[in-house]
């Protein structure tokens, strides 16, 4: 049963649900667990936050504190004195920008596969729902592009075919803001980048999802993708020319070495240009059957190496979209702590705000901390990206950052 008490009421023994706050305020990466360790208890009574919500099913009770004039670090028999009829709902432990973000990415995917089961029937798309989706989409990332990208970033292998457009979308209409387009003009490269891997509908699945390497043969066929995209698009006079040019165009580099034309820079579009990037960024950030995912910041210090492959402009515009170490990097600090970007400071893209953490061998995560570098710049320093600690933390990722509501915020 949970209960909403004083946070100066909060003991040892007591089952800790949540602070009546938004996660970046809190010092907690977890949100449930048994308060057993001072140190934890300090910094909750150091928070400043008036409020939290305690189970009482699974630990203390005030009243029950109260009545033992003690504290207690462990219970025998947890307290099940029910909680007053009357008490009010807890508070969320997600805020509502994430929810909205994850409410609109099911909605969102769900399209997508219906685009894609349209397209493999050879029925014509839905364009009326295609646009319905980007405008949510388009309409959520420019009001707070932090929570969609966040959001779109944290996908199963399975869900990558369908996610991967609709987090290109996303992606495309907040590099379209930093480049100083018109929200139309955003809209329009957002719907290029929704319909930009539709020809993958028409490439078999055991394909795409081939654990192993691809033979010639085989990657030849998945570089068709392109071309059967927008000759399916092409059918339907209801797909503007840009959209259809975004899908052909996606792989084309600016040295004229992708493909399917072999373009150079000046006959690329501004929004192939753009959908060049982020499907690359998206397709190294995200988990598939053949790799793990790359920690975001790895993804573009990477992507900042390959001569002649972007356009060198709009790619540090990106990077000035995501940051240096993108909302979901791993980084490390001088002081020995690892920490998760949750929030980018425009000011200076290398000083982000971080969640900072300990973990032993078990992974148990300890010292916890809300951290901002550019407010604080002489509490610690990033001395390098999270590297190989990646694979062993991201999973914290998708394990703790929607569960606790921190706000935001990927081959051929």
């Amino acid at each position: 049963m949970l209960k909403k008490i004083k946070v100066e009421d909060l003991v040892l023994g007591m089952y800790f649900c949540g602070f009546e706050a938004a996660w970046l305020d809190h010092p907690f990466w977890k949100n449930k667990f048994l308060l057993k360790n001072d140190a934890d208890l300090k910094q909750a009574h150091a928070s400043g936050i008036a409020y939290c919500w305690i189970d009482i099913s699974k630990g203390l009770d005030v009243a029950a504190q109260e009545d033992e004039g003690e504290q207690v670090t462990d219970l025998a028999e947890p307290p099940t004195t029910p909680a007053p009829a009357s008490e009010p709902a807890p508070a969320p432990a997600i805020d509502a920008t994430l929810l909205d973000a994850m409410t609109l990415r099911e909605t969102a995917k769900k399209a997508t596969k219906a685009m894609f089961s349209e397209a493999r029937m050879g029925r014509v798309l839905d364009m009326d729902r295609c646009v319905s989706v980007v405008e949510e989409i388009a309409g959520s990332v420019l009001e707070s592009p932090n929570g969609m990208l966040s959001v779109l970033r944290l996908k199963l292998a399975d869900e990558y075919t369908y996610l991967h457009s609709v987090a290109v979308c996303a992606l495309m209409v907040a590099l379209g803001r930093t480049l100083g387009l018109d929200e139309k003009s955003c809209r329009e490269a957002g719907l290029g980048g929704f319909l930009h891997d539709v020809g993958k509908a028409f490439i078999p699945h055991e394909l795409l999802n081939k654990p192993g390497k691809l033979t010639d043969e085989e990657f030849s066929l998945i570089k068709k993708h392109p071309e059967l995209g927008y000759k399916y698009l092409s059918q339907d006079p209801n797909v503007p020319d840009y959209a259809r040019d975004v899908c052909l165009h996606h792989h084309e580099k600016i040295d004229g070495n992708g493909y399917p034309e072999a373009l150079r820079s000046g006959s690329i579009t501004l929004y192939a240009r753009m959908a060049a990037i982020c499907d690359v960024y998206d397709a190294l950030t995200s988990d598939r059957p053949y790799k793990r995912a790359w920690d975001p910041a790895e993804a573009i210090s990477t992507m900042a190496t390959w001569t002649g492959h972007f356009d060198r402009a709009m790619f540090l515009a990106f990077v000035k979209t995501l940051g240096i170490y993108p909302v979901g990097s791993i980084v490390k600090l001088e002081s020995g702590r690892s920490g998760f970007v949750v929030r980018q400071n425009a000011q200076d893209l290398t000083r982000p705000v971080l969640k900072v953490f300990r973990y032993n061998d078990d992974m148990q995560v300890s010292d916890t901390e809300i951290l901002d570098l550019l407010a604080t710049p002489e509490a610690d320093t990033i001395v390098a990206r999270g590297g190989e600690e990646w694979a062993r933390l991201s999973h914290l990722d998708s394990m703790q950052l929607l569960s606790t509501g921190a706000p935001p915020v990927t081959n051929a």
